[in-house]
């Protein structure tokens, strides 16, 4: 009989133990992993929507923690469309604005002859005339969150502006936003001739040595930092702690589902010190002896593994349906997060093992037997 087989037997003969402890490894696994798509999906939630606007590099200031706290003068735009293999520049300020006195949504404003216009996918309705004044674009689901359509109105930072188009974007945060003109949003934010960003679209088929040249080029314009749309939030402060956050408290949980497998197999061992100590006595080695025991935890990591999965991948699809966050991200599983939060539980259940383990091949083989 191998250990793999002998390991399997045992954890058989108490099914309820096993089973529990292996949900209470697979409820660690899917805390983790939900927690690590949660901070994946926001990351990419914003990439996706710079990305379907046009936009192919973002300038931020190095100064700002965040893409809301960032303040550039709005006459950086020239010396950014100077650059070398840049085909256009827009400025965008974006801020949390309070709308109809009770609501917090992301208002950004654009200039009337920026780019990002003529891409918008509008459903219904039109775009705002470069000259008119009090007007917003809302994006499908934040229309479909206020309940608002064409013609209605809504207050934003205390001032009533007249809804003229509905934007059916394919990104959820993109969805989410109210968009109006650049001067409007500047003047009630008292952030005159400011942007919090820049988007830079560049020449077609430019080469990946032009672009980090690009990116040079704008660092030496000033206190400013460019990266590519997909990494927006590399360097973002709240995603940041955030992510901090989610790792600890996954660790934490990994570390609760070990320490169960510890007292299971603590048990396990104390019931059977007798059948250890037949197995010592007719020539089994402290080695194979404590190896049968870590197979046990390993074997109930796999099993906590195979419950966590799919358990995380349903736990990750309700975040689409919760206000505060499905409005902002939309979640897709990325097979990538899955295998260092898989090892790292293996590796702890195996850990956990390690006692149990320890102290059946400590026995002494007459000792142990006496208990028959």
């Amino acid at each position: 009989m191998n250990l793999v087989t002998l390991a399997l037997r045992n954890l058989q003969r108490r099914r309820a133990r096993t089973v529990i402890v292996s949900v209470s490894v697979g409820l660690a696994v899917a805390t983790a992993l939900s927690l690590v798509a949660l901070a994946d999906s926001i990351n990419r939630s914003v990439g996706e929507g710079a990305d379907e606007r046009g936009a192919d590099l973002t300038v931020l200031s190095r100064n700002a923690s965040d893409i809301f706290s960032g303040v550039i003068a709005e006459d950086m735009r020239a010396q950014l469309a100077s650059i070398q293999g840049v085909r256009d520049v827009t400025g965008e300020l974006v801020l949390y604005a309070p709308v109809d006195h009770d609501q917090q949504i992301i208002v950004t404003g654009w200039p009337a002859d920026s780019y990002f216009w003529a891409r918008m996918p509008i459903g219904h309705g039109r775009l705002p005339g470069q000259d008119e004044r009090r007007v917003v674009v809302l994006g499908s689901g934040c229309a479909e969150a206020l309940r608002k359509g064409i013609g209605d109105e809504l207050d934003i930072l205390d001032a009533r502006f007249r809804i003229v188009g509905i934007a059916n974007y394919q990104s959820a945060l993109d969805r989410s936003m109210i968009y109006m003109l650049l001067p409007e949003l500047q003047d009630l934010a008292f952030r005159q001739k400011q942007v919090t960003m820049f988007q830079l679209k560049l020449q077609p088929m430019i080469a990946t040595g032009d672009i980090e040249a690009i990116k040079a080029e704008v660092a030496r314009k000033g206190p400013l930092s460019a990266a590519p749309t997909s990494q927006l939030l590399q360097h973002d402060r709240n995603l940041q702690v955030m992510k901090a956050i989610s790792r600890s408290v996954s660790l934490i949980a990994l570390i609760m589902g070990g320490l169960s497998v510890l007292g299971a197999l603590h048990m396990a061992v104390q019931e059977r010190t007798s059948e250890i100590g037949v197995l010592m006595a007719i020539g089994w080695s402290k080695a194979r002896t404590m190896a049968s025991i870590v197979c046990e935890g390993v074997l109930i990591g796999i099993a906590g593994c195979l419950v966590g999965l799919p358990l995380s991948c349903a736990l990750s699809s309700l975040f689409d349906h919760l206000p505060a966050i499905g409005e902002f991200i939309s979640f897709r599983p990325a097979l990538s997060m899955a295998p260092p939060t898989l090892l790292v539980s293996m590796a702890l259940c195996a850990a956990g093992s390690l006692y149990p383990a320890w102290r059946a091949a400590s026995m002494n083989p007459a000792d142990a037997l006496r208990r028959l």
